[in-house]
């Protein structure tokens, strides 16, 4: 009988050595579970926040986009106004013959060229003057007596 409870004792050990293996192995893939569970969360805060930056220089670089594409334009609008005062200009003169009309009325040319020539000095002067922003000072009334 007692190698009956012997046997009973030993497989009741291994059982028990057993379960305890068993037991220790499932508690290790757990953890191991639970760091993975808990890496797998940083991470998707991670991508989350990069996202969401990433979302935001995409938006900042949208707005540039729309200004640039508003001063460009602007500026291709300005280029058709100058293009076509351009082409004024051109047409004027154009109509005008300087060289036939300078040899027939030299001092008429001479006279008009002259006046341009005055106004633009005169233009000249004034946007150089070293005091044009300089207050203009009004004189004190005071009685000398």
């Amino acid at each position: 009988m007692w190698q009956i409870s012997a046997g009973l004792g030993l497989a009741l050990a291994l059982t028990l050595g057993g379960f305890k293996l068993y037991y220790d192995k499932k508690e290790a893939e757990t953890k191991a579970f639970y760091i993975q569970l808990e890496q797998s969360i940083q991470n998707q805060k991670t991508l989350e926040g990069t996202i969401e930056s990433q979302n935001e220089d995409l938006q900042r670089t949208l707005a540039n986009h729309e200004l640039v594409v508003g001063q460009i334009e602007r500026l291709s609008k300005e280029n058709m106004a100058a293009q076509n005062e351009v082409i004024n200009i051109k047409k004027s003169f154009a109509k005008h013959d300087l060289n036939m009309l300078s040899i027939r009325k030299p001092k008429l040319i001479e006279r008009i060229i002259n006046r341009g020539t005055g106004d633009v000095l005169n233009d000249l002067k004034t946007i150089t003057n070293p005091n044009q922003f300089d207050e203009v000072s009004t004189p004190s009334l005071t009685s000398s007596g």
